[in-house]
């Protein structure tokens, strides 16, 4: 088996905005597994609030010895060598995509299928960044049609960026503040402004570590509060329970689709809801992902209309879900000039 890397940096067709600040792309590595005639890819994405960085991810990748690649990755599916990928979950998650997609293109099924996930139910939304109020309505006209709009909040300019979206715009909304509010009122206001009937939850509005606020506000409202920088990985799950009505699982955080898809299930045995996020992945990010949407309420994967320069392509919304167009591996294809591979391992 062989492991090929390729360094690349996704851009924004705008500025894109979140309470943790503006930025114009996200970096991000991809992976390459290469066995006889077939190939599997995985990505790392990787933007600047994660501890992860390109060189820490290329630097946990080059510890993977190439010949003991099959052991190594087997051994992760099967819940052992954790340590060996402590604090690098997005160098996990981009060997252990592009080991899924290998594996199920070999047996001619999707990741899906692999994982035992029953068919898609998330609901697909799309998300509008933080950004000058007057560029609202160029930003909407540009995103796909789906039945949720994922508003992104935390900043200054909430009142008037709530202002626009509700008389433009007549989807369900969904409010992300990233960690920006600093107390309960300033979330049900915004809960007002939108309209508490025409929300459909609010993700992560207070700073990670605040568990009696976000109690607080589940108290105070029947808007579901979904937590995301609180959830980090398995080991989180339990005591958000009682603070949270859902949780945001991201590849990035987790460590890979396996560990997506159990964390999904412990969830939904704790009550929770279940969202599936990115952190504006590629079409093959967001294409692992859709295939664990079976076990999911809500889809947040929408990187691919957030970028114009995309190195894979078929991911859809269709029906208000998302679809990936292949039946094999994660479902998408290579755009091929568009990454430029060096082996890595020895």
């Amino acid at each position: 088996m062989e492991l090929h890397v390729a360094r690349y940096r996704l851009l924004f067709h705008h500025p894109f905005g979140t309470a943790h600040g503006v930025r114009d792309g996200t970096d991000a590595v991809f992976v390459r597994l290469r066995r006889g005639a077939q190939v599997g890819y995985g990505e790392a994405t990787l933007p600047p609030y994660l501890r992860s960085n390109v060189h820490s991810v290329i630097r946990a990748l080059s510890t993977v010895r190439t010949q003991r690649l099959e052991a190594e990755c087997q051994a992760a599916w099967a819940g052992h060598g954790e340590a060996e990928w402590a604090g690098e979950p997005a160098s996990r998650a981009a060997l252990m995509s592009a080991y899924f997609d290998l594996i199920s293109k070999e047996k001619d099924t999707s990741i899906g299928t692999l994982l035992e996930v029953p068919a898609a139910r998330a609901l697909a939304m799309v998300t509008l960044g933080h950004g000058a109020p007057e560029a609202i309505p160029e930003k909407l006209a540009q995103l796909p049609q789906s039945r949720i709009l994922k508003v992104k909040l935390g900043s200054g300019s909430d009142a008037a960026t709530l202002a626009q979206v509700t008389a433009l715009d007549d989807r369900r909304l969904f409010l992300d503040a990233n960690q920006g509010w600093t107390d309960v009122q300033q979330a049900l206001d915004a809960i007002a402004m939108a309209g508490a009937d025409r929300v459909v939850g609010v993700e992560q509005p207070f700073a990670a570590d605040r568990w009696m606020m976000h109690r607080e506000l589940r108290k105070a409202t029947n808007v579901p509060v979904y937590a995301d920088e609180s959830v980090q990985g398995p080991a989180d799950l339990e005591r958000a329970a009682g603070s949270f009505d859902g949780i945001n699982i991201k590849l990035m955080k987790c460590g890979g689709p396996d560990v997506a898809a159990a964390m999904a299930r412990r969830a939904r045995e704790l009550g929770l809801r279940v969202m599936l996020g990115s952190m504006s992945e590629s079409s093959l990010g967001s294409a692992v992902m859709a295939q664990i949407a079976g076990l999911a309420d809500l889809a947040d994967l929408d990187g691919p209309w957030l970028v114009h320069n995309d190195p894979f392509h078929g991911i859809d919304i269709a029906d208000g879900r998302m679809v990936v167009n292949g039946v094999v591996g994660a479902g998408v294809e290579i755009k091929p000039a568009f990454l430029h591979w060096t082996p890595i391992g020895a």
